[in-house]
């Protein structure tokens, strides 16, 4: 069983919402966990919440869950103005996010612990914010699709990407 999960929506003010969670450790308590974050940003987001604010909530209750069993995860949000194309990459604890812009790519890693395993300031998500212009290229994954700093292999698909086909990329 694999604890990563994901979700897409369009919310009201025009942007996409696009969610990866990976809960830590293996099989169905680390579904379970990262299911439960997806869950609660979802509906945060849904309800009109900020993603910093959203986000931060969702880091305190997985925190006071956890108390019980330890259960924490990691938190990857996207969020695309599909207006004007201003974008931010929020992460908890999450692996890199990487950007192709122009043909070069470009790393986005946080410090940020995951969500679960701290109160107050210290569930503030790392924030990246930025301006996507067409053709560029965002890709969300979760760890293990590249380990540690070496990921040659996923920047050579990333600027070879001709943008036609999300599914053969991710494939």
């Amino acid at each position: 069983v694999s604890g990563d999960v994901g979700a897409w929506f369009k919310d009201p003010k025009g942007r996409l919402n696009v969610i990866l969670c990976d809960g830590m450790g293996s099989g169905p308590a680390a579904r379970e966990d990262s299911d439960c974050a997806l869950r609660l940003l979802e509906k945060f987001l849904k309800a009109g919440l900020e993603a910093e604010e959203a986000l931060k909530t969702v880091g305190e209750a997985l925190a006071l869950r956890g108390e019980d069993r330890g259960g924490f995860t990691t938190v990857d949000l996207l969020q695309v103005d599909l207006y004007s194309g201003r974008t931010a990459v929020y992460k908890l604890g999450a692996a890199p996010t990487y950007l192709r812009r122009g043909g070069q790519v470009e790393r986005l890693e946080g410090s940020a612990l995951p969500a679960g395993l701290s109160f107050g300031t210290a569930c503030a998500p790392d924030v990246f914010s930025l301006t996507l212009d067409a053709g560029d290229c965002v890709a969300v994954v979760s760890d293990g699709v590249a380990t540690g700093k070496d990921a040659g292999w996923l920047r050579q698909l990333l600027s070879e990407f001709d943008g036609l086909s999300p599914q053969e990329l991710a494939g």
